[in-house]
């Protein structure tokens, strides 16, 4: 029970990472807002973590929108009995594209979603966790935030703006008591990457033999990070970007 009487919103929490976090979250007795665009899925997964005694609370909101982006940081707190004590930002999703075809809109939506968001509940909820002296912000980037792939330009620029972001805030809020660090997953199997894999754009076998590990990972192992980095293990830790990939970034051989 490491998270014994924290409150928690989790973003993109009804698949894949974010799914995995929330679950985890709950387990280790934290109280936690699910949200995604859907509100039949946010409910479902709410009412399944209810299922195992814990408490869940579903609101849905598009991430893309400002607006919307504020007002579930509004609507959070007051489900949450006024206080968010951890912050996960993990919605997100990429656009493969060539660069010289990669239409403005989704280059724009792209940043929206994954990086203006998480700019904008942190800065909400980061207010609050001011005014307490404690909080903690678990960004999810990804080793795009270091490492350029093809014709994934601007899924990059946002997660290398992540780890920005995420430094940055650190050093601003690390003597207001509030802590910020990142999650930088490898390929993970989720939803999102099997959908892309039954298209052609990944090849999972390929993925995995590049992996030194041998294999991809699972949402739960990058879960297990996130509540390390949510919990009192990690009070001295802050500004990091913590590496979950089984070993890519670190593999530079051919």
């Amino acid at each position: 029970m490491r998270l014994q009487g924290k409150t928690a919103l989790v973003t993109g929490s009804t698949r894949g990472i974010g799914l995995g976090i929330a679950r985890a979250f709950a387990r280790e007795g934290a109280a936690v807002v699910v949200t995604a665009r859907s509100g039949k899925d946010c409910q479902a997964v709410a009412e399944e973590i209810g299922k195992e005694g814990r408490r869940a609370i579903a609101i849905p909101a598009d991430l893309s929108k400002s607006e919307e982006v504020r007002r579930l940081a509004r609507d959070a707190e007051s489900a949450l009995g006024g206080r968010v004590d951890i912050l996960v930002n993990n919605a997100g999703q990429p656009r493969v594209a060539p660069s010289v075809e990669l239409p403005e809109a989704d280059y724009r939506y792209t940043l929206d979603l994954n990086l203006n968001a998480y700019f904008l509940l942190s800065q909400e909820t980061g207010r609050g966790m001011l005014s307490r002296r404690s909080g903690a912000i678990v960004n999810v980037s990804s080793v795009n935030g270091t490492l350029a792939f093809p014709q994934r330009l601007a899924y990059c620029v946002a997660k290398a703006g992540v780890n920005m972001l995420t430094k940055v805030l650190a050093i601003e809020w690390a003597g207001q008591g509030v802590r910020v660090n990142a999650i930088a997953p490898g390929y993970v199997a989720t939803e999102m990457v099997k959908g892309l894999a039954a298209k052609g754009i990944l090849d999972q076998e390929r993925l995995s033999r590049r992996t030194p590990m041998g294999r991809l990972g699972l949402p739960e192992e990058v879960a297990e990070a996130a509540v390390f980095l949510a919990s009192d293990a990690a009070t001295f830790i802050t500004g990091s970007v913590l590496t979950v990939d089984g070993g890519w970034m670190a593999y530079g051989y051919l």
